[in-house]
């Protein structure tokens, strides 16, 4: 849960009201520390605020941060994003002929775009360099690897394209401790700094 607080001021504001900024990135030690402002100027004749917060990420994942001014801080433990480590991880392989490539890209895409926005990028070429959306010379293939929630959205691309499809090497997903890699725990969460976002297993908030 985010500080009240902070609840408070974004329930009573808009977007439009106040600049949200993040102002430092620190790596220096095993958590991740975020320092952002927070400024609000006199509106209707409410007392301007101005506040500096930290948030601490314990056990840290990955970010992908920018010091853009942005509307909103969102916490979430159930994303799409966070498939990357709590969902099994998979190869995705397709046979089959395929009448009708770039409407099969373009499904592909629009089904990356519905579960991502704009939050992660596309990783499936379309172009010659890439032997499985050349016209789909070979009946079958690899055609991407990443977590089966995702791969089983791609493979009802495929059926709908008049493919089959198997997922194989399936995995949980591993990470690094510091001595070995182990299991990923399946209780991490994201936060949401506007577009950027933050994954770790936990969040502290502290106001400076």
């Amino acid at each position: 849960m985010l500080p009240k607080e902070l609840v408070d001021i974004f329930q009573e504001y808009t977007k439009d009201d106040f600049n949200l900024f993040i102002t430092k990135l620190d790596y220096s030690t095993d958590n991740f520390i975020i320092d952002f402002s927070l400024d609000i100027q006199n509106i209707n004749d409410k007392e301007a605020i101005i506040q500096e917060w930290t948030i601490t990420a314990n056990g840290h994942r990955k970010n992908i941060l920018s010091f853009d001014f942005e509307e909103f801080i969102e916490l979430k433990d159930g994303h799409p994003l966070l498939w990357e480590f709590n969902d099994l991880q998979c190869e995705l392989y397709y046979s089959g002929q395929c009448m009708d490539a770039p409407k099969l890209f373009y499904d592909l895409y629009k089904t990356h775009k519905q579960v991502f926005g704009d939050s992660r990028c596309f990783n499936i070429s379309f172009d010659e360099s890439a032997n499985y959306f050349k016209a789909f010379q070979f009946e079958n293939g690899l055609l991407t690897k990443g977590s089966k929630k995702l791969m089983l959205k791609y493979a009802d691309c495929l059926k709908q394209n008049g493919l089959d499809f198997t997922i194989i090497n399936e995995e949980p997903t591993k990470y690094w401790n510091g001595k070995e890699f182990i299991s990923e725990k399946d209780n991490l969460k994201i936060l949401f700094f506007g577009k950027s976002y933050i994954i770790a297993e936990d969040f502290s908030f502290e106001k400076k």
